[in-house]
């Protein structure tokens, strides 16, 4: 790995556990065991390291996406995959996080606005169009419309403060909203395989 996307990943798994604020660029110097100087080499300052670790981040999220498409799943089991890479990869993220993001690094927060709105919803699109000729999901349901709806589901988790009271658990309320999102489109013949997937999974974490 090239000196700067070790620093990158460094940086993220930093900004993930204590938020953006308050982590300086002495403290990631400090916790990555390299010189200011080298961090300067690479970024101009910290609004430019956090923005270029959310593209790091967003990279590394497509990358996960396209390598478990390219795995060859339906529909079903696609979503179920990515929810269980994802809530892994992020199940120790500070939820304050999100609001350093939103409320200091604007441009930043922007590109998962981005990202977002492009990437993850024609994922959605084409997934609920590949379950719709698979007879997993209800023909009679506007692709474009529940791939939006995910998409706002998405902005939902983004927001923490709206649910922090109910939970606080990353994990826990990704996997609900995939699992309303799913059993609201699925036809008798995808349910059925919703249940065999989760017993499947079930049976292979015993």
């Amino acid at each position: 790995m090239e000196p700067k996307d070790k620093i990158l990943l460094g940086a993220n798994g930093l900004f993930m556990k204590y938020g953006f604020k308050s982590i300086t660029m002495d403290d990631i110097a400090r916790e990555l065991g390299v010189s200011k100087k080298t961090l300067y080499q690479f970024f101009e300052d910290k609004n430019d390291l956090v923005n270029q670790t959310i593209d790091f981040h967003i990279e590394s999220d497509m990358q996960i996406c396209c390598s478990i498409e390219n795995e060859g799943h339906d529909p079903i089991e696609f979503m179920l995959e990515m929810s269980k890479s994802i809530t892994e990869k992020h199940r120790k993220v500070n939820v304050s996080v999100l609001f350093d993001l939103r409320k200091y690094f604007k441009a930043a927060w922007d590109k998962f606005d981005n990202f977002k709105s492009n990437f993850i919803y024609t994922q959605m699109l084409n997934n609920i169009n590949k379950g719709k000729e698979l007879g997993l999901y209800r023909q009679d349901i506007v692709s474009e419309l529940i791939a939006k709806l995910y998409v706002h589901s998405i902005d939902f988790m983004m927001k923490p403060e709206l649910y922090q009271e109910i939970s606080t658990d990353f994990q826990y309320i990704h996997q609900e909203i995939l699992r309303h999102h799913l059993r609201g489109i699925c036809t008798e013949k995808g349910l059925k395989r919703i249940d065999k997937l989760i017993e499947n999974q079930h049976n292979n974490t015993k």
